[in-house]
């Protein structure tokens, strides 16, 4: 037998709750328990330090979205050896303790100075002359490419990222991600 729970519902809110069982393909209890486990996944991932991250994956034109919840270690970027690029990192400790990469190359706009930089094609392509990408409406600076990779432990991360970045995370890596303090 299925327990049953009664739900008050003030009348300003009644066209709230209709509009959520028929998305819910007519059962308010499935709409309910949806809302229910999100808003719960939400407030113990905020409740851990965490955060909802979303990055862009993919070339400048046609990115995905992907989405978790993380807390972000650092952010690091260089230039390439050409210095007409820069490779832009930021690693994240997931929910489940993994750790995930977040890696663009896009152009360097410090080189812009560069009359060499601005005949190149390379540099313009995926832009739009509108100062748009091909995203529709993103800044024209989000250029390049972007991957998104997940490693189980320090040491497998280790071996996917540039040594000067791999230290410097090593630094702060001890330090909890959200510290609260009694100030």
């Amino acid at each position: 037998m299925v327990p049953n729970k009664t739900i008050y519902v003030a009348d300003d809110d009644l066209p709230l709750f209709e509009r959520a069982q028929a998305l819910a393909g007519g059962s308010l209890s499935a709409a309910v328990a949806n809302a229910l486990r999100s808003f719960v996944e939400v407030r113990e991932a905020q409740g851990a330090g965490l955060e909802e991250v979303t990055v862009g994956v993919g070339p400048a034109g046609s990115r995905r979205k992907k989405r978790f919840f993380g807390v972000r270690l650092i952010r690091w970027a260089h230039r390439l050896q050409d210095g007409r690029k820069e490779e832009v990192f930021s690693v994240y400790r997931t929910r489940g303790g993994r750790f995930a990469v977040h890696r663009q190359v896009r152009p360097n706009w410090g080189a812009m100075s560069d009359p060499a930089w601005w005949m190149d094609v390379e540099n313009w392509k995926g832009l739009d002359p509108r100062g748009r990408d091909e995203e529709g409406g993103q800044e024209w600076y989000r250029g390049g490419e972007a991957s998104l990779e997940v490693y189980e432990s320090l040491a497998e991360l280790e071996q996917h990222v540039p040594p000067e970045l791999f230290t410097r995370l090593q630094r702060g890596g001890d330090e909890p991600p959200l510290e609260d303090l009694d100030i």
